[in-house]
């Protein structure tokens, strides 16, 4: 496709970039640069939970189980007082059980663990994979519909979707080194998203199984546009679909070009011309952005 052109071999539609800096990829370009070199702790970003949610799992755990002995304390006094003596070992081990089982709930659902350990488990699967994938190849994964995800209705809740797409997009930058090589520059860079909009077009019941593709689209300035697709595994039907843009935050303002040439020279000049509905979000986002501008700020 014209997607994967070499920039020596550039189809129509594909936009010559400025000239770039040079690509710290070699520990000499990386030391003249003041950029590292991508190491083995930098895929663990995002799979460590901040500290305020370390913090508040703490306290729901640690009040848990305070509560559940200070109940347990007083079912035996209550025996002692009523004659029945001291309970006996084996109820004060399933007290000392239900507190223990209390504070590890109290804070799984603090942390929101389940969130963490499933980009840690993605994170650690995609660790033994061998090849790694080109910022223009799509990634797909399967996801299902658990319980948790679904509301009255019986099928996915819209805000699960939202949050579905956040360990695609990890998936994506994951397998073609984006994380890996964001996450150990030098000034530190970061990767945010600052709009998204997702079309549903059919509902997804609760226990089914289905794909979300993801690819990237076009870039500009710090800007990647990506889009993602649910797609159904019986009929490749989508689902839904999102546009997502994400911006790099550095102090040195890097630019997405500067971020994908070093990943993939392929496409260190050009950027491809989006698509006439990517280029009406685009231009969406910039007119709402200056709407909410105070007056006189360009």
């Amino acid at each position: 496709s014209s997607l994967t052109a070499r920039a020596s071999d550039r189809p129509n539609g594909l936009a010559p970039r400025a000239a770039l800096r040079p690509c710290a990829r070699t520990p000499a370009r990386a030391a003249e640069r003041g950029v590292a070199e991508p190491s083995a702790c930098a895929r663990c970003v995002m799979a460590t939970p901040p500290w305020e949610a370390v913090l508040a799992a703490g306290i729901a755990g640690l009040a848990a189980g305070v509560s559940t002995l200070a109940a347990l304390r007083s079912l035996q006094r209550a025996g002692t007082a009523g004659g029945g003596g001291e309970l006996r070992r084996c109820e004060v081990a399933v007290g000392s059980g239900l507190a223990l089982a209390g504070a590890v709930l109290a804070a799984t659902h603090a942390l929101d663990a389940p969130h963490f350990l499933k980009i840690f488990w993605q994170d650690l699967a995609y660790s033994w994979e061998q090849k790694r994938a080109s910022v223009l190849d799509t990634d797909r994964v399967e996801y299902r519909c658990w319980s948790t995800d679904i509301d009255r209705n019986g099928h996915m809740n819209n805000a699960k979707f939202l949050r579905v797409l956040n360990y695609a997009r990890r998936s994506f930058w994951t397998r073609n080194g984006g994380w890996h090589f964001v996450g150990s520059r030098a000034p530190p860079t970061n990767m945010v998203v600052t709009a998204s909009t997702i079309r549903y077009r059919r509902e997804i019941k609760c226990w089914t199984v289905y794909a979300v593709a993801t690819r990237l689209l076009h870039w500009d300035g710090p800007n990647f546009y990506l889009e993602h697709r649910f797609e159904s595994l019986k009929d490749g039907f989508v689902l839904a679909i999102c546009f997502v843009k994400y911006r790099l935050v550095s102090d040195d303002k890097a630019s997405a070009a500067e971020v994908l040439g070093c990943l993939d020279s392929a496409v260190r000049d050009w950027s491809p011309s989006p698509a006439p509905e990517l280029a009406a979000w685009i231009s969406f986002d910039e007119l709402s952005s200056k709407a909410l501008r105070p007056q006189g700020r360009s």
